[in-house]
Parts: C-alpha cells; structure tokens; sequence
C-alpha cells in the first residue's frame, strides 16, 4: 500500500512539469517562463556568481551567525502556531482531496488510516518546493533539511488539530469552548511573558543599537518558565536556523518522533471523515473559483455600494470609464483599504507612543519600505483597468474614443486609488522620520526637499506599474 501512495505521488508529480513545460510551447507561456528566468537571475542567482569580493558585500548579511535571539523570536510565532489552530470553527474533520482522488480512492477497499497515509504523502511534493525555493532564495543556512523537517511535522500536526477537533465535538466540545479555551491560554502566556520582561527591569534608555535591541528583547526570555513554554517550538527554530550541524541533526530527530507521533495519533482518533472531506472539496473549488474570480477583477465583494460621484449625460466618455471603474474598485477591491489602514496604523500608533529616537527610527524605517513597496503591490490590488475590460474588446471599440485616450481612461482609475494611498504612507513615513530625529541617510527622508520629490513621483511610478501590467495583459 506504501509503495503504491509513493508511485502515485511521484508520477502525479512528474505528469505535472510535464505538463508545464509542454505548455512552453505557447509564446505567452513561454514569454512569462523568460520573464520569470530573467527575474530570478538578476534578483537572486546572479549573486551566487559574483567575484567573492561583490559577493561578501552583497551576502554580508546572510553570513551573520544566527543568534539565540532569533531562535527565540521564532519560537514566540511557533508556539501560538500550535495554539490556534485548535480554536479553528472547522469541527467536521474533512480532509481535502480533489473530485480523481474521492472517484478513485473512496470506493476502494482501503481503511481510513490508508487515506490518512495518502493525503500526508500527497503533500510531500508541495513542501519539498517550497522548502527547496526558501533554501535557495532565502534561509541558505538551513540546509534544506532544516526546512523540509519542520514543514512536514507542522503538516502532521495540522492534519491532527483537524480530526481531534471533529472528535471533540462528537464529545460535546463545540467551537465556543475550545474558542474560550484557546483566548484563555493565550491570555495567560501573554500574563507570563509580559511579568517576565517587568522582571528583568527593561528601559528603553538602555536601546541605543540593534544589539542592544536584541538583548533587550532575548534576555526575559532564558527564565525557567519560558524555556520550559518554548521547549517544543524550540526545535522547529533551531531546526530552521541551525547554529551548528549537530544540533540541527538532533532537532531533526526529534521533530522526525514528534511527526511520528502525532501522525500515529491522527490514524488512532478514528474520525469518519468521508462525508466531511466531500464538503470540503466543493468548498476547496468554491474557494479556487473566487480566487481566480478576485484575480480577473470580476468577483463582486460589496453589490450594493454607491457611485462616488454622479455621472452627468454629456460628460465625456473618459470620465464615463473612470466612473465605471472607481465604482468597480469601490465594489470589488475596497477591502484592501481598511487592511491598508490597519497597517499603517499599526506603524504610526508605536511610533507616536514611545519617546525613545531608536525605536521611532525603526518604525520610519518600516513605514519607508512600506511606502517604497506598495507601488508594486497596488497595481495588483486594483486591477479594475484593461484587465477587467479586455474581455469585452469588441464593446471597446465602439466606444467613441481613440485608443491611447481609451488606455488612459481605463487605468485612471486604478491610478487614482493607488496615488492617494502611496501620498498617505510617504506622508507618514516621512512624518515618523523626522519625528525620530535621525541620523545619516535616513535623515534625509524627512526633509521637506524628500517629501516634495516623493510626491511629485508618485504618480508617475504607480503609473508606469499600471501601464507595464495592462500592456503584458494586451500583449499576451
């Protein structure tokens, strides 16, 4: 049974780069794989060949020793990793398998625990990439392996929150209580680790730098009680960001008996997942339909909300595009803002309350790579532009306008949200930083001569990102 889960894994994996890459045969597949290429090298490949004196300055940063300061920073989101999942609202215990797989794989004469066993090693391609492009990309001093362990044991684990939450209810405990339970034990570790940094007497005259920053921050957290809290979310950091190689080896030992552990606990709850996994797939295609519906611009989030402004009958046909699409963005894509909100508030409210320069220079410095970042980001956000539109081309063109007044017109709209939010995040960037009192380079960002500048580009970078993205659309 073993070896016929891993020859359908391993073939169902290779028919899927076969498939992509007979797909290269199409030019708009094969420009996109180019474009993709092209990126990767420049971004990331390119500098692992570099002279070794460009390359010292530009992989400076990943050559620094991890601390135990990171690995406690990291056990910190490990361990409410582990906790929240239990307060999920999904109780049926549904596992996710796609219409092949319940036709072929439900009617067979094999046990629950055999399906179980598939749908682990069905997850295996997927978080041998992901572990593989994090490794090349990003965390290089995992090894990989110190990457691929840890996923697969949060994948067991999760599997297991599923179907012990289904066996909860079948014994009387419903979301509600496991909710309270779960805010209960969050609330009482938030009560530990808050008492445990009022005992080491922290002040914030005492951050002058970054290691003292992090000094700050690792030094409560060696009290008996949070190494014994941090004690399993532990090995999933140190396996991650090994300090040395034997005691990433050890950690993947033990992360290998943890998997083991909870994937015989899975197999042991015996919860009748069948009915529940085919309501979890529909709502799976449910899901991947809307996403690619967000995607195309054509999901309607909110139906009912107003024009924002009246539409006279002889305004021009460019304002009658812009109306239309200020009031399909406001309908479609208006949830980004409060989350944009949400974020900047989030990094002016610390940088208002705390009086130390250090700590508001880090928080201007967050808002400035926000603000830098965010053209990027917009112009996916609100894509109510040609990309919308494009499908209804022959309505297009009997519009009475020209072609380069029509391109216009359309991405005016995308243009328009996107300018007044960058405005917003470079103003309070630029406010946080002159606030801070900064030194050096980052001084600069606070000057009115930077502010001024920002402004006056800001429109034309978050249109030339929209002209970019609408002309691969036409193009392609």
């Amino acid at each position: 049974m073993i070896a016929a889960f891993w020859f359908i894994t391993i073939r169902s994996f290779k028919n899927r780069i076969v498939m992509r890459l007979r797909r290269l045969r199409e030019p708009r597949y094969l420009v996109g794989f180019i474009a993709g290429l092209a990126y990767l090298w420049f971004m990331f490949l390119r500098r692992t060949v570099m002279s070794p004196q460009r390359a010292g300055v530009v992989h400076a940063f990943a050559r620094i020793p991890v601390s135990q300061t990171a690995i406690d920073s990291i056990s910190i989101f490990a361990l409410f990793a582990l906790i929240l999942p239990w307060a999920f609202p999904e109780q049926s215990g549904g596992l996710t398998f796609s219409p092949a797989e319940i036709q072929f794989l439900f009617p067979a004469p094999i046990s629950r625990r055999a399906l179980l066993y598939y749908k682990v090693f069905r997850q295996q391609p997927q978080i041998f990439i992901s572990a593989l492009m994090m490794t090349i990309f990003g965390i290089r001093q995992s090894r990989f392996i110190g990457l691929w362990i840890p996923f697969v044991t949060l994948s067991m684990y999760f599997t297991m929150v599923a179907l012990a939450r289904a066996r909860l209810k079948l014994m009387g405990i419903g979301f509600l209580a496991r909710l309270v339970a779960v805010a209960a034990l969050c609330t009482g570790l938030g009560w530990v680790f808050v008492t445990a940094f009022r005992t080491a007497g922290l002040s914030t005259a005492q951050i002058q730098s970054a290691p003292a920053l992090f000094r700050a921050l690792d030094s409560p957290l060696h009290a008996p009680v949070i190494r014994a809290i941090l004690f399993v979310p532990r090995f999933l950091a140190a396996a991650s960001f090994p300090i040395g190689v034997m005691q990433q080896a050890a950690n993947c030992a033990v992360l290998l008996a943890i998997a083991a552990l909870c994937l015989l606990a899975a197999g042991q709850l015996n919860v009748s997942f069948e009915e529940a996994s085919l309501r979890t797939s529909e709502r799976r295609i449910a899901r991947i339909a809307r996403a690619r519906g967000q995607r195309a611009g054509r999901f309607v989030m909110f139906r009912r909300m107003p024009a924002p402004f009246q539409l006279r009958p002889s305004a021009h046909p460019e304002i009658a595009i812009l109306w239309k699409n200020l009031i399909a963005a406001m309908r479609i894509s208006v949830a980004w803002i409060p989350f944009l909100a949400f974020i900047v508030a989030m990094m002016l409210i610390p940088n208002l309350l705390t009086r130390h320069d250090y700590l508001r220079s880090v928080g201007a410095t967050v808002a400035l790579c926000f603000a830098a970042f965010f053209p990027l980001v917009g112009s996916a956000l609100f894509r109510q532009d040609l990309r919308l539109d494009l499908p209804d081309v022959e309505l297009l063109k009997s519009f009475p306008i020209s072609g380069e007044r029509l391109v216009a017109a359309e991405i005016a709209g995308p243009l328009l949200l996107t300018s007044i939010i960058e405005m917003v995040a470079l103003s309070i960037a630029a406010i946080m930083t002159y606030r801070s009192h900064a030194h050096g380079v980052l001084a600069f960002f606070g000057t009115p001569q930077f502010v001024v500048t920002g402004l006056l580009f800001t429109i034309p970078i978050c249109a030339a990102q929209l002209v970019i993205r609408n002309a691969m659309v036409v193009l392609l």
